[in-house]
């Protein structure tokens, strides 16, 4: 026999308190939130769950840009149709 290979693993774990699902008076999650105070970076990653709301929160930080920070032009590529919505 030969000698098993070991294999890198990552292991993460969450709170599961609810914290995640709740929303500010803007109706950004906590996830939101923090990505939203990052919104004037050149270059941002966004690490997170799925369904966790990564794409709604680059739509808060891309109407920012638009708004406030002298872009003209945002294209925010979603992998579903419901979320474009």
């Amino acid at each position: 026999m030969s000698n098993p290979t070991a294999i890198p693993a990552v292991s993460v774990t969450y709170a599961q308190d609810g914290t995640s699902t709740k929303a500010n008076a803007l109706g950004m999650r906590p996830m939101q939130e923090r990505a939203y105070q990052k919104r004037g970076e050149q270059y941002l990653l966004i690490k997170s769950p799925p369904a966790s709301g990564k794409s709604r929160a680059l739509m808060f930080i891309a109407l920012d840009k638009l708004e406030n920070q002298g872009l003209k032009q945002a294209l925010i590529v979603v992998p579903e149709k419901a979320i474009g919505k």
